[in-house]
């Protein structure tokens, strides 16, 4: 079953002062569509920042193609493939309808409570590669 893509109306504390989402905060568009992700694939929220595994990015790029404005409805779409035993790669764009304004490669890696190195869960149902794409 395909999820449903995470979606966002820009509010004015989105936004600098010219009513343009300031570049930032597609980071925290990009945070919560992996986390309703992974809470989709069996990993709460409160668990993906305060359970035995703890997903923290490694590593973003980000290419900014066009602006997101106030009052815009946007859709992050998300895919994503297990890259080693401890590391996801996600790749996620942002859409305003059939235009793409953001894309993002990020590297999330999974730790457990002391900030080491973990295997990811093996409740995290990797094999079903349904996405919020």
């Amino acid at each position: 079953m395909e999820a449903k893509p995470y979606v966002h109306r820009v509010y004015l504390d989105d936004t600098d002062a010219q009513g343009i989402v300031y570049h930032a905060n597609y980071l925290k568009f990009f945070e919560r569509a992996r986390s309703d992700l992974l809470a989709a694939k069996g990993v709460s929220i409160d668990e993906q920042g305060r359970g035995a595994h703890r997903f923290v990015v490694h590593e973003v790029h980000m290419k900014y193609l066009r602006s997101a404005l106030l009052g815009d409805d946007i859709q992050v779409m998300t895919r994503y493939e297990k890259a080693s035993e401890f590391r996801l790669t996600f790749w996620q764009e942002v859409r305003r309808g059939e235009t793409k304004l953001v894309e993002a490669e990020t590297q999330v890696v999974c730790i457990d409570p002391d900030g080491n190195l973990t295997p990811l869960p093996d409740r995290l149902n990797l094999d079903d590669q349904s996405s919020n794409s």
